[in-house]
């Protein structure tokens, strides 16, 4: 065995190998304790809560969805046929009380008026040559010149001419009753909403031309259950929530017939003034007294299910160091309205800045975490 080898397997060599080995063990051990101390120490999970984001629920009243209807609402058409030959108005366009909107073909009238013109002219002359016969026998009768069967006769041939005269002037007074009902006029001021006809067209009776609206005179209808309508009188006074804004309003009138949907109808009629309402759309109605409902509105992903009903949140109060250990606070959930959920009972008021708003399928009861300021987003580090 050479030299070298001998030194190399020698005890002191052997013994100093050793020692190098356990010395590098022991300091790889130390340095994975230490990191394990200080990962435990530092929670990985950043967690996002409320701060100063929490909303109050409003001073609400209770709140009902009314529509907004015209004053009058009709379809026009007209009472007798014929091909209607004028259209005056379309779709959206605005009139005033008394401007023709529509009108049939009156040739066919203005025909028979002639011709009943003329008749009316025969009649008044047979009526009048008849009167003078009439005259004239009642002349010849003081004179006893003429029998009595002769002054009957004449009167009645002056009877009967103011007979034919009467039929054909009731006759002339049908064709100006038609004429006039060959023309629509507008019984409002208002507004087209549909025309259901076009010029050419053979109008039937009963068959609408145009939809119109009454403009400047809206109504609003709210339906409302029996108990709060029986409270409800005309003139009292209501809050309407229409487009961000509020206007009050006076009831007009209050239906208390039960309807198919169980519930009364009540009529409210707002200032022109107010608001430019626009028929069809929907408004929020305030009825009864304004009250402060208790209670924080919070998201949905805010909400754990506790069981048997009943609903917690999460609450990570930090401390000095920006870490926090999660608490479990069971509370009452009053209703959800969107993607929002009004809480009441179960939270005082120096936890609701640290309820965990969101990602709480990810934390547990007692976990250290730590917290956002409330300026992004739940994530994991």
């Amino acid at each position: 065995m050479t030299s070298k080898n001998t030194l190399f397997y020698s005890p002191v060599t052997l013994v100093l190998v050793f020692f190098i080995v356990l010395i590098s063990a022991l300091g790889v051990s130390r340095l994975a304790q230490s990191s394990t101390e200080e990962a435990q120490q530092r929670p990985e999970l950043l967690v996002r809560t409320l701060g100063e984001q929490s909303t109050l629920a409003p001073v609400t009243a209770d709140r009902y969805v009314g529509r907004v209807e015209a004053g009058q609402r009709v379809e026009m058409g007209f009472d007798l046929s014929g091909r209607v030959v004028a259209i005056a108005k379309r779709e959206g366009e605005t009139f005033l009380k008394g401007d023709l909107l529509a009108e049939l073909d009156t040739d066919r009238l203005t025909a028979r008026k002639s011709e009943l013109d003329a008749q009316a002219a025969r009649a008044q002359a047979n009526l009048k040559l008849a009167e003078s016969s009439l005259q004239r026998a009642l002349g010849l009768k003081k004179s006893g010149n003429i029998s009595d069967q002769a002054l009957d006769e004449a009167r009645q041939r002056r009877d009967a001419a103011e007979a034919e005269y009467r039929v054909v002037q009731a006759q002339r007074n049908t064709i100006d009753v038609e004429l006039s009902k060959s023309r629509l006029y507008a019984p409002f001021d208002g507004v087209v909403i549909d025309r259901m006809s076009d010029v050419g067209r053979t109008a039937v009776v009963g068959l609408p031309i145009l939809l119109v609206e009454q403009a400047g005179e809206p109504e609003i209808k709210v339906n409302v259950p029996l108990v709060k309508a029986e409270n409800l009188a005309p003139g009292d006074t209501v809050r309407i929530v229409h487009r961000g804004g509020e206007f009050e309003a006076s009831i007009a009138r209050v239906n208390l017939s039960i309807t198919t949907r169980r519930v009364s109808e009540v009529y409210i009629t707002p200032r022109p003034e107010d608001a430019a309402l626009v028929s069809g759309e929907l408004v929020q109605v305030e009825l009864g007294q304004l009250r402060a409902e208790e209670g924080i509105w919070v998201p949905q992903e805010a909400l754990t299910e506790f069981g048997r009903g009943l609903w917690s949140v999460y609450i990570a109060r930090p401390d000095d160091s920006g870490q926090a250990v999660i608490e479990k606070a069971v509370v009452d959930l009053r209703r959800i309205r969107g993607d929002q959920a009004l809480i009441g009972a179960g939270l005082s008021t120096d936890q609701i800045p640290f309820v965990v708003r969101e990602a709480t399928h990810r934390i547990v009861e007692g976990q250290q975490v730590r917290v956002d300021n409330g300026t992004q987003m739940s994530q994991a580090h």
